[in-house]
């Protein structure tokens, strides 16, 4: 049951980086690099999630979420809002490289997770 809702939860999450990216800026020029640490950590929790579930050849999956981001970082360029930046394909693929460490560290963590709510104590009523 766990690995389902992780899965399905991953999609919601495909799909909201997708919507987010395409859709006009949230941030303004006058941020800096605010939006810099957005794509970082959206991308770190998007590997870090699917990592959980893609065991083997991890790999595969970090490509593949690098080539996700280089793609939406295009389809920019096709909208009127938005436009194409090397420096956020970089933060995506940065965030790619951190979800996939931090992955790493702490494997198997919806397992984890679901062991841990069996554990504790049910609450006094």
């Amino acid at each position: 049951m766990i690995e389902h809702t992780w899965r399905v939860l991953g999609w919601l999450g495909i799909v909201l980086t997708l919507v987010v990216s395409l859709m006009p800026p949230a941030l303004d020029s006058s941020s800096g690099h605010a939006d810099k640490i957005v794509h970082l950590t959206g991308y770190a929790v998007l590997t870090f999630w699917w990592a959980q579930l893609v065991i083997r050849q991890r790999w595969k999956l970090a490509i593949a979420v690098v080539l996700f981001g280089a793609a939406i970082e295009l389809l920019q360029g096709l909208t009127p809002a938005r436009q194409p930046d090397l420096l956020d394909a970089l933060a995506n693929s940065g965030g790619v490289l951190l979800g996939w460490l931090v992955a790493r560290l702490l494997p198997n963590f919806p397992e984890r997770l679901t062991a841990r709510r069996t554990t504790l104590p049910a609450p006094h009523r």
